[in-house]
């Protein structure tokens, strides 16, 4: 499935963690609707213990990787010491400020407590004060108190479309102080005229492989999204069939979940951001510009390609090309992923990372690459490294990718240069 949101999790083996108090908050799979908006989540089943006992160590695993835990109770059934112990763990990280938490409560009274509570008096008050403090987490939410509607499919649709805005907007800082970015996204804000609702306009970005054109897509959506009815980021086009031109959502059931919103979209004449990655030849451009018309006037459909001609031949008026990095830009990239936010490389390491950036072509995606390959390194390390770069000058970036990839393995190294 082609996900609007794994370009914000990469790297991430979890990104929700699921807490339940029970079977009933459970059935309504939530993780379902996290997953087809390219959200990773684990499924706790800690609310089957009824007796004390250590949480396994996965669960503890995934907690410690997820970024966001959603817990959802209901008092229609009795709460367990599995859950409780977990709620515990779950507020203690959230004040530690490493993890930010959810609170979905299905009913009006958060959680059935009596039972548990009378048979361990001794844990009853460190409980109840994890509780509260849930129930003070609550109060940030306008989604997390929704009583007995929130058992509606589309409540639970549109609590992980909340949940999907909520991962957009911490994200986008990720991107900022990228260098260039700033560059690129005042040039290409001005080519978005966002304070227009007078049409829907069609947008290009157009450059060589890796020079940074999705990153400006991709922060571009996490920055304004929130301004649409809808946004859809098709990821990679290249290989994608086309449907028919009256395709609707219903029609769609073995497609993306991103066509289905698509389809949506088109169907109520909705304002929309969409975003079309990797667009590959002239049919798929010209698809897109028209199927663009059906959507509200104020709407913005970018399209992300290598070549400039086949945005001009698709009718798309308005073009942005994304350049190779400046020399400074080049090295503060480099320094930010090799020595942790350095402005520029420390004088020691200078001539090593001006070899670098020449080598890496100026292209961000090598930069990155290579920047976090090196952290840590000393400088017989880099040399190394940049003899490997150098023999793969001129090829496919998948190259630099397996030295990357083989950097514990001497003999997987030797293999990739062959």
């Amino acid at each position: 499935m082609s996900s609007s949101y794994s370009f914000l999790l990469a790297g991430r083996e979890l990104d929700v963690f699921l807490s339940f108090s029970g079977k009933v908050a459970l059935d309504l799979d939530l993780g379902y609707d996290l997953s087809r908006n390219g959200i990773k989540s684990f499924k706790s089943e800690s609310w089957k213990e009824n007796t004390f006992k250590p949480i396994d160590q996965r669960t503890l695993e995934a907690l410690t990787e997820s970024k966001v835990a959603v817990v959802m109770t209901s008092d229609e059934e009795a709460s367990s010491v599995g859950f409780l112990e977990e709620l515990m763990v779950i507020v203690e990280s959230h004040e530690k400020r490493s993890l930010t938490v959810i609170p979905i409560f299905l009913t009006k009274h958060p959680l059935d407590v009596g039972q548990v509570f009378q048979l361990f008096p001794d844990k009853a008050q460190i409980w109840k004060t994890a509780i509260a403090k849930l129930e003070s987490i609550a109060a940030q939410y306008s989604f997390s108190r929704n009583l007995p509607v929130i058992h509606g499919t589309h409540r639970i649709k549109q609590t992980a479309d909340d949940i999907r805005l909520m991962f957009l907007s911490s994200a986008s800082s990720d991107f900022k102080g990228l260098a260039g970015m700033d560059r690129h996204m005042k040039a290409f804000h001005a080519l978005l005229a966002l304070e227009s609702d007078k049409e829907v306009r069609t947008i290009g970005i157009w450059g060589g492989a890796g020079v940074g054109k999705t990153t400006l897509a991709r922060y571009t959506y996490a920055d304004i999204s929130v301004k649409f009815q809808a946004h859809i980021f098709l990821e990679n086009m290249k290989d994608m069939l086309l449907p028919s031109e009256n395709f609707q959502g219903e029609d769609l059931r073995g497609l993306d979940h991103e066509l289905n919103e698509l389809a949506e979209a088109k169907k109520k004449h909705r304002k929309v951001i969409f975003i079309a990655d990797g667009v590959h030849n002239i049919e798929q451009g010209k698809w897109i510009t028209e199927y663009a018309n059906w959507f509200a006037p104020g709407s913005r459909v970018i399209l992300i390609t290598q070549e400039r001609s086949l945005l001009v031949e698709s009718g798309v008026n308005h073009v942005y090309e994304v350049g190779s990095l400046r020399y400074d830009e080049a090295l503060q990239l480099l320094s930010r992923f090799a020595f942790k936010q350095l402005s520029y490389p420390p004088p020691d390491f200078e001539r090593l990372s001006v070899r670098a950036v020449q080598l890496a072509g100026f292209l961000p995606v090598t930069i990155r690459l290579f920047g976090s390959f090196v952290t840590g390194r000393d400088k017989e390390e880099w040399e190394a490294t940049l003899l490997k770069l150098n023999a793969k000058q001129g090829k496919d970036l998948m190259e630099v990718w397996k030295i990357m990839d083989a950097s514990e393995d001497e003999e997987i190294v030797e293999a990739s240069q062959s």
